[in-house]
């Protein structure tokens, strides 16, 4: 209950801090609002995750080997469809999420459970633009990072 209490304190000097607006979109439905999330990496002053990858296409790629993703950075076009080519080179199973923060609990995306060795080609849905969250839902700790969405 505390933590609530506290989580809704932060939340509100947020809220006052950038002016109080917000954006219910709906994130599949290709709108222009963005998205804010608690990765670790580093942020800007309204507390969006910042990144130096880019779109370059609708077909993306990532690898899981080492229970690690081979990269912390995905990047898609706004309002377009797009693939992931998932090269799991684990002999465990991973899966890939996407989401609007790691702790989220609903899932814009997810592909369920790949049992490696294995490569899938997943299909994933136009998604509105902002900065969003991926990880492995079976190892989130270890397998995470922003996907940006623009």
């Amino acid at each position: 209950m505390r933590r609530l209490l506290v989580l809704a304190a932060v939340l509100g000097l947020v809220l006052v801090g950038c002016g109080g607006g917000s954006d219910n979109s709906d994130p599949l439905a290709g709108g222009t609002g963005t998205t804010t999330m608690d990765h670790a990496g580093p942020t800007d002053h309204t507390g969006n995750a910042t990144s130096t990858c880019s779109p370059s296409g609708t077909t993306l790629a990532i690898t899981a080997s080492g229970t690690k993703f081979n990269t912390d950075c995905l990047a898609a076009p706004a309002g377009q469809a797009f693939t992931v080519t998932f090269d799991n080179k684990d002999s465990i199973t991973h899966n890939l999420t996407i989401l609007e923060s790691h702790a989220a609990t609903e899932a814009l995306f997810d592909a369920g459970v790949i049992q490696g060795p294995a490569t899938k080609t997943l299909n994933v849905p136009a998604l509105k633009a902002g900065t969003f969250a991926f990880h492995c839902k079976i190892h989130p700790g270890l397998m995470s990072g922003t996907f940006i969405v623009k």
